[in-house]
């Protein structure tokens, strides 16, 4: 353990390099693609070489080095992936967990993996596990009672003030208020502001535009997505003081350069699994005390330094003291998916640091059957889920491109893949270069105003497609509306996606097929099909049960059947339905077409009120979506009476035509029961019921059973004995001395 600046990342990795030089290679894996980056420049230039030659790095979209590179950083995704093809970590000598505090999903199964190597197959594989702010006691226990190793470093003092006024104004205002602040005061060199994501980043950036100008400051952008040589920018000194507005990506095993005051946000963005909706949904929540320490660290590199926080002292001590890790907040298929190729039949039996919860665990496995990549009685990785990984992307974006492949539409999988991967292109939803299919506005009855063919991803496709006819310029992104960095981004995951490293034009000769496409989609996500509730309604059902609103601008809107891709959760409580904002219209036949085994069709036999007869209902339903229903009057003899005779029971007034010579009848055997105990004359209860299941025989409707004579039934229901006592102790007449017959 060691606080930031103090060399973790770039002093204990090469030297680890050259002292296990003739054993292996040494692996350093870093929670972000920016840190892998950096360090491998920085540690390559201090060796005076190129990076890629003794230094290199692999990160999600590039891979610089050599065979012979002995160090390498990688982001921590790059082991797991690589686990598959090489179980053993073949060849590496020591494998570095850089600053583990963050507990990403990633970070936490490669020790785990690791521990497990070393305690089977690999006990000559040094594992090394650094922080600045980790509680290593817990971590060492696990390890087995390991050594740990302080430094203090040279951190420079770093005086910390809280800014809590103000809480409720905005919070670029409360940043420029914090700004104001550090400027006014003069002898400051750059300032680093932590920002929870990149929307906050722009309108902080346009709010202090002014501010920056006043005191000749330039305002600098840093956000994982922006390409390599912004980043480099971003972490060097420039010509004037700066503002440094950043993510949480300047948080660790980053140095930039110049930097001698922070201002903290006290805000991070984290990705939480939604069991509901089945979904990782992004949170708002206020960092931990670990954090905000890590983040007030960056302001003691050159000098002593000072951190502007923006809440209060108490605030601050009722915090939680570390992140939640990953492992038991996110949803957990890919790592499953992983786990299996490395051999693993069961995740939950490794030495977990923090024991992944059994229920995630459980719906993982189940999304992995339906996506076909493991074995439904088995679980162990199938044909498809082999294909599925070297695809490189996460488990439904891979089944995806496999589809794609197979229909013969690679190009456009990896396109629509790679759309799916990153966020979304365009500024302002608005038509395709071609107008072939316009976003409707926002209105009441938007369900009804596009075809009912709409794929969202499709339609941002062709505008993809149009700005790389135009050379991706930046003028040009802006005409058609399209955010250039996510333009960019989405043009790095579709060359990964399809293998390429060069740069040639991703525009096919022929069009796309948005019927394969769609295809595509439903494979992909077999477990987000919705129905939309009613014709011209927004609202639908997704299987689940969830209920959920389709985006009004959305180009599924007009159909019945969608596959929801991307949902952003409900902030209104538990109750509240989710937003569609990216969806994927399909076709009903295409559920029992390509995903069969969700299909299944169901057979009741109810009584319908409204024709008041028994009749067979035919209901065919995907994972439990109703997909249709059918009528049938041909109905089971057996069945048809017993329901029957049921209603009957609940309601015989109802059922039959009862008048005044039935209520004789019954009343003259009240009277026998009563007068005549002996006589065994059977109760009125029990006569019905044998009434009601005679009567019922062979009948399928209340129409018929009303055309039973009542008093015929009840009679023939009665024993012999029981029928001659009414005739001769209850009659209905008797005959008077003068041959009269009177009624009784």
């Amino acid at each position: 353990r060691a606080p930031p600046g103090s060399g973790k990342t770039t002093r204990v990795p090469p030297a680890l390099a050259e002292a296990l030089a003739h054993e292996g290679r040494v692996l350093v894996l870093e929670p972000r693609r920016i840190a892998a980056r950096a360090a491998a420049d920085f540690v390559s230039r201090e060796r005076g070489e190129p990076v890629g030659r003794g230094v290199g790095y692999q990160v999600r979209f590039e891979r610089v080095g050599r065979a012979d590179t002995r160090l390498w950083y990688l982001t921590e995704g790059m082991l797991t992936r690589r686990l598959a093809s090489d179980p053993f970590l073949e060849g590496v000598a020591a494998l570095v967990l850089d600053e583990f505090h963050e507990r990403h999903m990633h970070g936490d199964v490669a020790l785990a993996v690791a521990h497990a190597l070393q305690a089977t197959v690999r006990s000559d594989l040094r594992l090394v596990v650094m922080s600045a702010t980790l509680d290593a006691t817990p971590l060492a226990a696990h390890l087995g009672d390991c050594p740990v190793l302080v430094s203090e470093g040279r951190q420079h003092p770093v005086a910390v003030e809280y800014l809590a006024s103000g809480a409720r104004a905005s919070l670029q205002v409360r940043i420029a208020g914090a700004l104001e602040r550090v400027l006014a005061g003069g002898d400051r060199a750059d300032v680093l502001v932590f920002l929870p994501g990149l929307a906050e980043i722009r309108r902080a950036a346009a709010f202090c535009e002014p501010l920056a100008a006043r005191y000749d400051r330039d305002i600098v952008t840093l956000h994982g997505n922006m390409p390599l040589d912004e980043q480099q920018r971003a972490l060097s000194p420039g010509r004037r003081r700066r503002i440094v507005l950043s993510t949480n990506v300047a948080e660790s095993a980053l140095t930039i350069e110049g930097v001698d005051t922070v201002v903290d946000s006290g805000l991070v963005r984290i990705a939480r699994y939604d069991a509901r909706h089945g979904i990782n949904r992004l949170e708002l929540v206020d960092a931990s005390q670990a954090s905000a320490d890590q983040r007030a660290g960056r302001a003691g590199r050159l000098g002593p330094g000072l951190c502007l926080r923006l809440w209060s002292s108490p605030e601050h001590a009722a915090r939680r003291a570390h992140e939640v890790p990953e492992i038991m907040r996110l949803d957990l298929a890919e790592m499953v998916l992983q786990l299996r190729s490395w051999g693993l039949a069961d995740p939950a039996t490794l030495a977990w640091l923090d024991k992944p919860p059994p229920a995630t665990l459980r719906r993982a496995e189940e999304l992995l059957v339906e996506l076909g990549a493991i074995g439904v009685d088995t679980g162990k990785l199938t044909p498809m889920g082999e294909r599925m990984l070297r695809t490189g992307a996460s488990p439904r974006l891979a089944r995806m491109l496999v589809a794609a492949e197979q229909a013969g539409e690679r190009d456009g999988g990896c396109l629509v893949a790679a759309l799916a991967s990153e966020r979304d292109i365009r500024r302002v939803r608005r038509a395709t270069p071609t107008d072939r299919r316009p976003y409707p506005q926002p209105r009441t009855d938007a369900a009804t105003a596009a075809p009912a063919d709409g794929a969202d991803l499709i339609d941002a496709a062709e505008l993809f497609r149009e700005a790389a006819r135009r050379g991706f310029a930046r003028h040009e992104c802006d005409a058609l509306g399209l955010d250039p960095g996510a333009v960019r981004a989405v043009e790095r995951a579709r060359r990964q996606f399809a293998g390429r490293s060069s740069s040639g034009s991703p525009v096919a000769s022929r069009e796309l097929d948005p019927e394969v496409l769609r295809r595509c989609a439903l494979v992909g996500f077999p477990d987000r099909v919705v129905r939309r509730r009613a014709s011209g309604s927004l609202r639908g059902v997704m299987v689940g049960g969830t209920g959920v609103v389709l985006d009004a601008e959305s180009a599924a809107c007009g159909a019945e059947f969608y596959v929801a891709i991307e949902v952003e959760h409900a902030s209104r409580g538990a109750r509240s339905e989710a937003r569609v904002r990216t969806a994927s219209a399909i076709e009903r036949d295409w559920l029992a077409e390509l995903l069969p085994g969700n299909v299944r069709n169901e057979r009741h036999v109810v009584f319908d009120g409204l024709s008041e007869r028994v009749i067979g209902r035919l209901r065919r339903t995907y994972l439990g979506v109703p997909l249709e229903e059918m009528v049938d009057t041909d109905v089971d003899p057996s069945q048809a009476a017993a329901l029957l005779a049921e209603v009957a029971r609940a309601d015989p007034e109802r059922a039959f035509s009862s008048g005044e010579a039935e209520r004789a009848l019954l009343a003259r055997l009240e009277f026998l029961r009563i007068w005549l105990p002996e006589s065994d004359v059977p109760g009125g209860d029990r006569l019905w019921d044998d009434v009601l299941v005679a009567s019922c025989a062979g009948r399928t409707s209340l129409a018929e059973l009303r055309r039973v004579s009542l008093v015929s039934a009840l009679r023939g229901a009665l024993p012999h004995h029981v029928r001659a006592l009414v005739d001769a102790e209850a009659p209905v007449e008797i005959t008077l001395p003068s041959g009269r017959r009177a009624a009784i």
